[in-house]
């Protein structure tokens, strides 16, 4: 009788512990189906968004699934061919019959994938598409994860204003590349007071180098230096700074936070500012197990992409307990009306399904490493503002 007592209560202490780390999923998977770049020239960012989703798929199987359900992950690629699309997501959701779907590699995969979740009524999550345009056609079951591309360079004017920064002036190799920047801080640059000064333009000349270039943004007068430059042509603008012996007060590069950057000019990247829309230290939601888990698995840490698709994995999660089913209204209701915390910040949309809660940042060079610098909520170090000089800094 001892024996059988034991026997039981060792049972049950076995039964607890299983119910305390989660009890796995069972019974008939819910298909959860993604196109994604896995060869091809965006086939380093498909792979990052499909390590994510795997063990996105792992941990939530392990914890009990959907509605108790195991999720089976369908994951096709596009050869980064965006018009591929169209025909893959008809087949997962009309032949492999995809409960719900995550969006493809980007904006215009995404874009391509949308229109067939429409006309067939079926979910999506816009998992990496962060084209302001996309959410601008009607479509009722597209929800955004990442922040939209028109929101990252938001913090620019009232980071410059808060440090007493008047003017602003928006640099590229044309006028067609330089506008949709412009357009991304007119309105918040007429907000915070700050002036945008007429466009300078560049021309990369293996020669020359941009000491011209430097020399006529220091006779505008402006304050700040934008740029949507790519790594390569960031770090030519700050050589051009560096023979002219010139800078700007401020200098914000998109691809000032490629480590491309830092590696061309060195020390010169110091102090230099770009845009970032999630990084590993931030304490968003559920990102230190994130980082802790991706870096366990893959022996690398996440980028934007994994961030965005594990974010995916996670608002899913939310939004089919909220519908206490799987039926494609309820889902679209609970998709609309979530509020949840993730990874890249948060999760709530508009009634466009527009991504109004995740967080945008401005990432500083300091010391070598990326700092959140703005908005203040979020930093990792205080900004250094006004760039010093380079008569301040130590020869590199």
């Amino acid at each position: 009788m001892k024996a059988r007592l034991l026997a039981f209560i060792a049972a049950l202490a076995l039964a607890s512990g299983a119910l305390a780390q989660g009890t796995p999923a069972q019974g008939k998977p819910v298909l959860v189906g993604a196109v994604i770049s896995q060869t091809g020239y965006l086939d380093d960012l498909g792979r990052s968004m499909r390590n994510a989703l795997l063990l996105w798929e792992a941990q939530v199987n392990a914890s009990g699934g959907l509605l108790g359900r195991p999720v089976e992950l369908r994951l096709y690629d596009d050869g980064s061919d965006a018009l591929r699309n169209t025909a893959l997501y008809e087949l997962l959701i009309k032949d492999d019959g995809a409960v719900l779907l995550i969006g493809g590699t980007g904006s215009a995969a995404t874009s391509m994938g949308a229109a067939v979740a429409e006309r067939n009524r079926r979910v999506m999550v816009n998992a990496t598409g962060t084209s302001p345009s996309i959410h601008k056609r009607v479509y009722r079951y597209l929800f955004q994860v990442p922040p939209p591309s028109d929101t990252v360079a938001a913090g620019v004017p009232q980071l410059a204003a808060k440090f007493g920064l008047k003017s602003l002036l928006v640099t590229a190799r044309d006028e067609k590349t330089a506008q949709p920047v412009l357009e991304l801080l007119r309105d918040e640059s007429a907000k915070a007071g700050v002036k945008i000064s007429p466009s300078v333009y560049y021309i990369l000349d293996a020669y020359k180098g941009l000491a011209s270039f430097a020399r006529a943004f220091a006779a505008s007068g402006a304050d700040v230096l934008v740029t949507p430059a790519s790594p390569r042509d960031a770090a030519e603008i700050m050589r051009g700074f560096k023979a002219a012996g010139t800078l700007p007060r401020l200098f914000v590069a998109r691809g000032a936070t490629d480590p491309e950057f830092i590696h061309q000019v060195g020390m010169d990247a110091e102090y230099t500012l770009g845009f970032s829309s999630y990084e590993t230290r931030l304490p968003t939601p559920g990102n230190a197990e994130f980082v802790k888990l991706y870096r366990a698995k893959y022996k690398a840490a996440p980028d934007f992409h994994a961030a965005c698709s594990w974010a995916a994995g996670k608002v899913i999660e939310a939004a089919v307990a909220k519908a206490g089913s799987f039926e494609q209204e309820k889902l679209r209701t609970a998709f609309q009306s979530l509020e949840t915390g993730t990874v890249l910040g948060g999760y709530k949309v508009d009634a466009f399904g527009t991504q109004l809660a995740a967080q945008s940042f401005l990432v500083q060079i300091l010391k070598g490493k990326r700092e959140v610098v703005w908005p203040e909520a979020w930093r990792s170090a205080a900004p250094v503002v006004p760039m010093p000089g380079w008569d301040r800094r130590k020869p590199g």
